[in-house]
């Protein structure tokens, strides 16, 4: 029997996911400054990227692997805590190494959030999968928005010891976590109720989805650093270039919370081939207009883009019930750290050919895991684990029923 939607710790999952996803949006946005403070060439400010995704991204497996093997939900203040402090103390690095050192500390946080937080709200969804994933991922897609305009404000504020101004909402969330962890932390399958076998792993459809997830990585990861530095190029601004990296990112978010429902409704392989169908005609529109009806059609390519997250993550856990954190952090870390390889080898493009050329290369590269979408079987509803969620504590509200 399946058990209703625990809203209560989906939100605070979430808020958790925005803290940690800001300091990820954050990086984009400082590319510009720090490329022309460390006198960086594209491969090199590239590289700030790489190191950011591998150390986020590829040992997210073994964190969901420890995650699957006993509780820790400990890890969901620490991830809050160490994303942060990396990030906001950028701004005192004197040297590249020193860069990045603060950025692989905050790469490292990041990864040991989210395997743990996507296995929890997994079992906090009820029956309607996407539909709740998405409001967990709302929350770190919100967070990516904010990350940029968080960034030029503090940049313009205070310089670049400003970023230290990050420090406040990291504690006061990491906070919050910390003190919710007694009743967090039961947010999981009763003991007399974990399979001792999980099932087989659908190893085909499984290969799929990864696929799926790293093209579409590639992309995401790729705008995500050469559309600030696209219109850099251009002669825009820092606040005008954060402020367009926040257009795209917050259009990620509301399209990753209309996704859910959506997808629930229509399933989640029509939408992700309807989307990545849409992506390359609407990106080679994005480079060959100017003005508003540019950043139009960009905020329609995250709006489109960022639920492939939430929603190739669903497909993958009701393959794989029963390794749910392996799950995130395979999918969430070797998706994320694929698209940080693909950024390096874009810089060379960049270096070699201009911003333009990575821009183009980026406009076709949809066209892959729309592809790769055609071969994965038609996506069912499988009925969630026999497990009941609990509620939180009566000292908060009680999770809404729905």
């Amino acid at each position: 029997m399946s058990h209703g939607m625990n809203k209560k710790a989906l939100a605070l999952l979430g808020l958790g996911h925005l803290m940690v996803d800001l300091n990820t949006g954050a990086l984009p946005a400082l590319l510009p400054f720090l490329k022309n403070s460390f006198a960086l060439s594209y491969t090199m400010t590239s590289a700030l990227i790489l190191v950011a995704n591998v150390s986020s991204s590829l040992v997210q497996p073994i964190f969901g692997y420890l995650s699957d093997r006993s509780t820790k939900a400990w890890l969901l203040p620490f991830g809050v805590v160490a994303a942060t402090c990396g990030m906001a103390s950028v701004g005192l690095a004197s040297s590249y190494p020193m860069l990045l050192v603060l950025i692989l500390i905050s790469g490292i946080g990041i990864a040991s959030y989210h395997p743990e937080a996507y296995k929890t709200a997994y079992l906090s969804t009820g029956a309607k999968k996407a539909t709740g994933i998405s409001l967990f991922s709302v929350g770190g897609n919100i967070g990516l928005g904010l990350g940029p305009l968080a960034v030029v404000l503090c940049l313009a504020a205070l310089g670049p010891r400003g970023l230290l101004l990050l420090w406040i909402p990291g504690l006061i969330v990491g906070g919050i976590l910390l003190r919710s962890l007694p009743w967090l932390s039961r947010v999981r399958l009763p003991s007399g109720q974990v399979r001792a076998e999980p099932p087989a792993i659908p190893h085909a459809a499984m290969a799929v989805v990864l696929g799926v997830v790293m093209l579409g990585s590639c992309v995401h990861a790729g705008l995500f650093t050469y559309v600030p530095l696209y219109f850099d190029a251009r002669g825009e601004s820092t606040v005008v270039v954060g402020s367009i990296v926040s257009l795209f990112l917050i259009a990620g978010a509301v399209g990753t919370l209309i996704a859910g429902p959506v997808s629930d409704r229509i399933g989640h392989k029509r939408f992700l081939v309807l989307s990545f169908g849409l992506l390359s005609p609407l990106l080679l529109v994005f480079l060959h207009t100017d003005g508003a009806l540019s950043l139009i059609v960009l905020a329609l390519v995250g709006a489109l883009l960022s639920p492939m997250f939430a929603l190739t993550l669903v497909i993958a856990q009701n393959l794989m019930q029963g390794r749910l954190g392996t799950t995130a952090g395979l999918m969430t870390g070797v998706g994320f750290g694929v698209g940080g390889l693909s950024v390096t080898g874009l810089g060379v493009v960049a270096d070699t050919w201009g911003v333009g050329a990575a821009m183009q290369v980026l406009s076709i590269l949809p066209v892959l895991p729309w592809v790769c979408m055609l071969f994965l079987p038609a996506d069912g509803h499988p009925e969630p684990l026999p497990s009941r969620v609990p509620d939180a504590p009566t000292v908060a509200a009680r999770p809404s029923e729905g």
